[in-house]
């Protein structure tokens, strides 16, 4: 019988969807096929801080990475695939090897191409879009400029510039009112599709939409 596949599970991350990524960690626990891979939980902490833990449960227990009895960790050198514990008197082995990283994280420092920069760098494989596709698609308004320039179809779209909202907001509201009849969907250029997304009926949730979005 084969050895088991090691899949490392990044998840948490410093962006506001953090807990977001915790609940898609748990679906993916309850999903993965344990007969066929080894799974290491490696939650990220608001802060940045890479965790693992013995009971790997613990990690995705809260529905937050933080926990004094977590053990930080660092990658070792490129092409090790090794997780390195952080100990008080300096690094121990946390005899914890990956033969790949599964990134499930919502938003910056996670879906824009800086995790996946950094296991490029590490030489660790992954799963997903690499750094280039996932730092194009992460920006919307670059993603949809891309596809004009290819000439792939899509459904109209302006961009609001947070500078202009903030100077002149009747104006740029009319001038997308001319354009678009309600109901409209408003988003944030740079984040993922959990947070600040807004379906708008009339001039009032407009207003709400662009600002929580901005």
């Amino acid at each position: 019988m084969s050895a088991k596949t090691r899949v490392g599970v990044l998840f948490g991350g410093r962006s506001c969807e953090h807990e977001v990524s915790v609940t898609s960690a748990r679906s993916f626990m309850e999903a993965i096929d344990t007969d066929k891979y080894e799974v290491t939980l490696i939650g990220i902490s608001k802060e940045g801080r890479w965790l693992v833990a013995d009971d790997a449960q613990h990690l995705l227990g809260t529905g937050v990475v933080e926990g004094d009895d977590l053990l930080p960790v660092l990658l070792d050198y490129p092409g090790s695939r090794q997780l390195v514990a952080q100990g008080g008197s300096g690094l121990q082995a946390a005899n914890q090897t990956v033969d790949v990283i599964f990134p499930i994280l919502h938003g910056p420092y996670g879906e824009d191409g800086t995790v996946q920069g950094l296991l490029e760098l590490a030489g660790i494989p992954y799963v997903g879009a690499g750094v280039v596709g996932s730092a194009v698609g992460m920006d919307k308004e670059m993603t949809r400029r891309i596809f004009r320039a290819e000439g792939l179809p899509q459904v109209d779209y302006a961009v609001i510039r947070r500078s202009r909202w903030e100077r002149e907001p009747e104006v740029v509201q009319r001038e997308i009112e001319s354009r678009f009849p309600y109901p409209v969907f408003i988003k944030p250029v740079n984040l993922g599709s959990s947070v600040g997304v807004t379906k708008a009926h009339d001039p009032d949730e407009f207003r709400k939409g662009v600002d929580d979005a901005a």
